[in-house]
């Protein structure tokens, strides 16, 4: 994929090597071209990005110390020089890239420009492979981390910098304790960074997935982790790699969307869907219902406006929940709700709870001026065993809230007439 122009400056060197060096096809992604004097030339120096140099009739070590002066950075140089030259060259032997012996075979030539190209093409496609890595981990937004086996961070993405507020430098080297703020003895309490995790991954020797809970700050961060072993030469296991994805915001999103299906809007109640599938979950338990409608709420709605309308629904579901914390609740019309209690009651224990709610109702709208047009009428049902289908308790509960509704009209009527 990448591309290298290579500019060879050949000094001193004798034109057998010149000619056969300069003849010799490049690696494939790569290209050459060759400039060359006998003397020293610093133009030349400073653009080369190798330089061969023959040093066998000069000083050795003054040249090199100019040539290692002049270069540009990054340019390697390869020296041509027999062992008595050598010798007075001491530290600069680390500054060169090469040394190649002055009578040298056609072959040999050959060989060891063709040895300089493959290694000078290993460094270049390890650095293609480097940047690929580099800008794949950096790119992505889950969290990426490499771990020795004691838990030391060898490497890390961006993502992870941000998620913890540390830069590579301050992470790399260090133990998940440092990393994400937590004493030792706070980590024992809780379960913030899951280090079995790591150790369940190095045994198995496999990729795993964890849900795991960190502490970033002062705040609790949900992590689906992806760990993987990482093997040494010998095909022991020397580390471990993690990738995660932060999905505190999704669960959040998650959690909405389920609630916003089983709930209804105005009253936070739950709503039918959510009922049939509760009542359905209860595996057969037995369980009493009781359905309410609200009188008169078409009157409020049409003499004060929905906004009133609205404010006695709110109402009557806070009053619902208050009275019976422990049912289930549903909003399942414009005015209905039905509740349901799990567990054996007799009858009059039924009547009783729902006479108690209807009066419990009638005196919180009592209290309010503009609700007091308004009353429930409650009707009740009872299931055995859950032997009964939900949909024939419902109409019984129905049919009995009905028949509540028309005695108390009844009764008004007879008061009025009274």
């Amino acid at each position: 994929m990448y591309h290298c122009n290579v500019c060879f400056y050949l000094s001193g060197c004798q034109s057998k090597m010149v000619e056969i060096i300069k003849h010799m096809a490049p690696l494939a992604n790569f290209s050459h071209e060759f400039v060359e004097s006998p003397d020293f030339d610093q133009t030349y120096i400073a653009k080369a990005d190798v330089i061969i140099l023959d040093v066998q009739e000069a000083d050795a070590k003054q040249m090199v110390n100019d040539f290692l002066l002049y270069r540009k950075k990054d340019a390697q140089l390869i020296l041509i020089a027999g062992k008595e030259q050598i010798t007075f060259l001491d530290e600069s032997l680390s500054a060169l890239k090469d040394i190649w012996p002055p009578e040298m075979s056609e072959q040999e030539i050959g060989f060891r420009f063709l040895r300089w190209q493959q290694n000078n093409k290993m460094e270049k496609d390890f650095w293609l492979t480097n940047n690929y890595f580099e800008s794949t981990i950096n790119s992505i937004p889950h969290l990426v981390w490499y771990k020795d086996k004691d838990g030391v961070h060898k490497k890390v993405n961006e993502s992870f910098c941000n998620a913890v507020g540390k830069s590579m430098e301050q992470i790399e080297g260090r133990g998940h304790f440092y990393i994400w703020d937590i004493e030792p003895d706070e980590y024992a309490k809780g379960e913030f960074i899951c280090m079995e995790s790591e150790y369940e991954v190095m045994e198995k020797g496999e990729t795993c997935v964890f849900d795991e809970t960190v502490k970033i700050g002062d705040s609790m961060r949900e992590l689906k982790t992806y760990k993987s072993p990482l093997f040494d030469l010998d095909g022991s296991v020397m580390g471990t790699l993690g990738v995660a994805d932060d999905v505190t915001q999704e669960r959040i999103y998650e959690r909405m969307i389920i609630t916003n299906a089983n709930t209804d809007f105005l009253t936070g109640l739950f709503n039918r869907r959510y009922l049939y599938r509760y009542i359905e979950e209860g595996e057969g338990m037995p369980f009493a219902m009781y359905y309410i409608d609200l009188d008169n709420f078409k009157s409020l709605n049409d003499k004060f406006g929905h906004h009133e309308g609205d404010r006695a629904l709110t109402t009557t579901a806070n009053t619902l929940k208050e009275s019976m914390p422990d049912a289930v609740i549903a909003r399942v019309g414009g005015d209905e709700f039905l509740i349901v209690e799990l567990g054996e009651y007799e009858p009059e224990e039924i009547e009783q709870r729902r006479k108690w709610l209807e009066g419990k109702l009638e005196q919180v709208y009592e209290q309010d001026e503009m609700l007091r047009t308004i009353s429930a009428s409650i009707g009740s049902v009872y299931a055995e065993a859950g032997n009964t289908a939900f949909d024939t308790l419902l109409g019984e509960a129905d049919s009995f809230m009905y028949r509540e509704k028309k005695r108390k009209k009844q009764r008004k009527m007879t008061e009025e007439k009274a």
